[in-house]
């Protein structure tokens, strides 16, 4: 990274917060987590960020997020004179009308004065209220208390300690947080009537190295994955078989139609609940292939439509207990590893995905095999990502 947006990041700290002291980890009287949660980043992000190891997109989001501090900080003060001012022509409409010495008409411009500084004043107030861009509501992850904390906090963070990111290498560079790289839908036969079906909306995974399995791979190649899922579950309120239109039995393979298929953008469909679901996985990182083994620890609906429900005989607790807890045991194939060499990994572009085949427990599905889907993680913020040396073997 080009030190001249560093240290513009910096000037614009100490601009708003006043000048930096490395000993006390502050800036003015500000410590750095305050900072952090100003910037609505992370602690290790905003680390990153002083010390030079973040992407030039982080600096140039925390730059304009300070700008837009400073901006509601000028704005603030301005709303604040301007209330003083509107204090002070009270006072003096006040002494006009205890004296009446001041005509009609000059009583009214006054009280036209008072009326306008009131919507100025009131004007500034709203402005400086108006929050910045919200990101979409989104559910905790179960386990951020723990992973998540100002790094300053009392709190024993689970990542490696920067002493031993060499020691379990390359499993120290996959620490972090991870999402789902792209949503993905499936029919969910099992539930007495054609046309229900499951979407994976998000994940929300914090993965770690694990210090003491050292099965499989070895040392520094099994990491932990702390998986917390929302999906969805919509019916097609025609109840329509998924053959012919929607997958093609000959192919194994799903129709153009089904993947271009949005729910949300269909009034055919309807969606019936939400499913909150925590899993726990263990990937296996070799040289030339990661393997993900996934566990369930648990899942709830809520947000349920029972008259829907209802109407299509959907059972919410049977799909909950059965047909999506058939998912668990589908199938994945090895993922290729692409980051061998685990300098490679790249917040917000690197991708671990895996190729799936979702079957019954005791049956096909009619079909002569599964369903085919794709589940990937993509990397969002890295635990630890600057040079790591044990390299590609």
């Amino acid at each position: 990274m080009e030190p001249s947006i560093q240290e513009k990041f910096l000037e614009k700290l100490e601009e708003k917060y006043g000048r930096w002291s490395k000993p006390t980890a502050r800036f003015g009287n500000t410590s750095y987590g305050e900072i952090a949660k100003a910037l609505s980043i992370s602690a290790s992000q905003f680390s990153k960020l002083i010390y030079g190891t973040a992407t030039e997109g982080m600096y140039i989001r925390s730059i304009e997020n300070i700008n837009r501090l400073l901006t509601r900080e000028t704005i603030r003060e301005e709303r604040d004179e301007a209330v003083a001012e509107n204090e002070l022509l009270k006072v003096e409409l006040g002494r006009l009308q205890r004296g009446r010495a001041s005509s009609r008409r000059r009583l009214l411009l006054m009280l036209l004065l008072v009326v306008f500084s009131i919507m100025a004043a009131l004007y500034f107030y709203g402005k400086g209220r108006m929050p910045a861009a919200e990101k979409p509501h989104s559910y905790t992850h179960p386990l951020a208390a723990f992973f998540d904390k100002e790094y300053d906090a009392n709190f024993n963070s689970p990542y490696l300690d920067i002493l031993e990111v060499q020691e379990y290498c390359p499993c120290s560079a996959y620490e972090g947080v991870w999402s789902l790289s792209e949503q993905y839908k499936l029919p969910l036969p099992g539930t007495r009537k054609p046309g229900v079906y499951y979407v994976a909306k998000s994940a929300d995974v914090r993965m770690k190295c694990s210090r003491y399995d050292t099965s499989g791979p070895g040392k520094g190649r099994v990491l932990m994955g702390y998986e917390y899922l929302i999906n969805e579950i919509w019916v097609d309120t025609k109840m329509k078989p998924i053959s012919p239109t929607y997958f093609d039995k000959d192919k194994k393979a799903f129709t153009p139609a089904f993947d271009a298929l949005v729910f949300e953008q269909n009034p055919q469909f309807k969606k019936v609940a939400t499913i909150h679901s925590f899993f726990i996985d263990k990937f296996e990182i070799y040289p030339d292939s990661i393997v993900r083994k996934g566990e369930p620890y648990g899942r709830y609906a809520s947000d349920i439509d029972q008259k829907l429900a209802d109407e299509y005989q959907i059972d919410i607790k049977f799909i909950l207990e059965d047909v999506v807890g058939d998912m668990t045991t589908a199938t994945c194939a090895p993922s290729p590893n692409l980051f061998c060499d685990p300098n490679d990994l790249k917040e917000k572009e690197s991708v671990i995905a895996f190729d799936c085949l979702y079957t019954i427990r005791t049956e096909n599905l009619g079909i002569g095999g599964g369903y085919p889907y794709t589940k990937g993680y993509r990397l969002e913020e890295q635990a630890y990502g600057d040079n790591l040396t044990c390299g590609c073997e």
